[in-house]
């Protein structure tokens, strides 16, 4: 079919040339590149990240086991700092009983005609022997620790002379307590503290009347501040 325009010549639309399609289809063809483009870079960015993510990943699990021995080691290291503690604790605020027993033993006097029935050794802090000190008990020693004593005699001045042994001494102190007579037996119960001078201990004395020293009585016992008793 063949159109034919039969308008006059002035009313003819004259047909132009048209440049914009062309611009329209090379800016639609731009665009997409670009947007291929920033997909393609946004892709090879996302690839490159993941393989930074795996091998950050890779890096930590092989420090895994090397992280896990770190920390049990730290959790060890916390542990024996807290046994060490407790162990330096106790050693500094540790008492040498045996020591306290050597030293006490070599100051008694022999033939004193006193037999111990039982000992009790317990710790003196501060306060206790400040107040005690102002009753008149142990005036001017150091006491840190008590030997709580409890026995027999065969006389009053057995008594005496026994506890004078160690009020005399300046590694002892003596806070006597109770003297009673068994009626006719002449015998005398008694009971009395001795308290030990800090730093006695390490340098056991010898009885003032230079006898050798004198053990308890056969079968007495002698107990420690925790209540335990040895034979």
């Amino acid at each position: 079919m063949v159109e034919v325009n039969l308008l006059p010549q002035q009313y003819r639309k004259q047909s132009e040339p048209t440049l914009w399609q062309p611009a329209a289809v090379g800016l639609a063809v731009l665009t997409a590149l670009i947007l291929v483009g920033v997909e393609v870079a946004t892709a090879t960015r996302v690839g490159n990240l993941k393989k930074d993510i795996d091998s950050v990943n890779g890096e930590i699990a092989a420090l895994t086991p090397a992280d896990q021995e770190f920390k049990a080691l730290t959790q060890e290291k916390t542990q024996l700092t807290q046994i060490t503690a407790i162990a330096v604790q106790l050693r500094d605020a540790k008492t040498y009983w045996t020591n306290d027993l050597a030293s006490f033993t070599a100051q008694l006097p022999g033939g004193s005609g006193v037999a111990l029935k039982s000992m009790t050794i317990r710790p003196l802090d501060a306060a206790a022997l400040a107040s005690q000190q102002q009753n008149g008990v142990y005036t001017g020693k150091n006491v840190t620790r008590e030997i709580e004593l409890s026995g027999s005699a065969s006389s009053q001045q057995a008594v005496v002379n026994f506890l004078r042994t160690f009020e005399n001494s300046p590694n002892f102190g003596v806070n006597f307590r109770s003297l009673q007579s068994e009626g006719e037996t002449g015998q005398y119960t008694f009971n009395a503290t001795v308290g030990l001078v800090k730093g006695d201990a390490a340098a056991p004395t010898t009885p003032a009347d230079g006898a050798p020293a004198a053990p308890p009585a056969p079968g007495a016992p002698i107990s420690s501040a925790e209540g335990g008793r040895v034979d």
